[in-house]
């Protein structure tokens, strides 16, 4: 993919390339959080905030795999500190994710749904330059 956007669309810098295929393969985990997290709430009565944690962590793992091998084609064997770097910086994105999905849902009376997609994208812009200048840069 990385060829094509260079070649066929002519983005030149590898930083926006990245950052692209970053968003397409964001779209796996991005898929198994949403479901869980509506699962959760609609068919098994959870509280949409134990819901949220509870599918983060689920799309955590799922997101480490597919952007190390995917996205930073990283080959590091590292894996327990990378992992736990990753999860760090995620659980950031989780913190912001959390305020601001109570936020629309308490004080602005929004739909959970519609609050957790405006954190799914503030949370896309941290995860990606994080994970990209410290969770693979380190361990290269």
């Amino acid at each position: 993919m990385d060829k094509i956007l260079e070649n066929k669309i002519g983005i030149k810098s590898p930083v926006i390339r990245q950052f692209i295929i970053y968003g397409f393969v964001a779209l796996i985990p991005t898929v198994v959080d949403f479901s869980l997290f509506y699962i959760l709430i609609e068919f098994a009565g959870f509280y949409y905030m134990a819901s949220l944690v509870f599918a983060f962590m689920i799309g955590i793992l799922v997101s480490y795999i597919s952007q190390k091998n995917l996205t930073f084609k990283n080959s590091s064997k590292k894996y327990a500190p990378q992992f736990s770097i990753f999860c760090l910086i995620s659980l950031v994105g989780l913190l912001i994710s959390a305020v601001v999905v109570f936020g629309t849902v308490e004080y602005f009376g929004l739909w959970y749904i519609f609050g957790k997609v405006i954190a799914t994208i503030g949370t896309y812009f941290w995860n990606f330059f994080a994970h990209r200048y410290v969770t693979f840069k380190k361990f290269q």
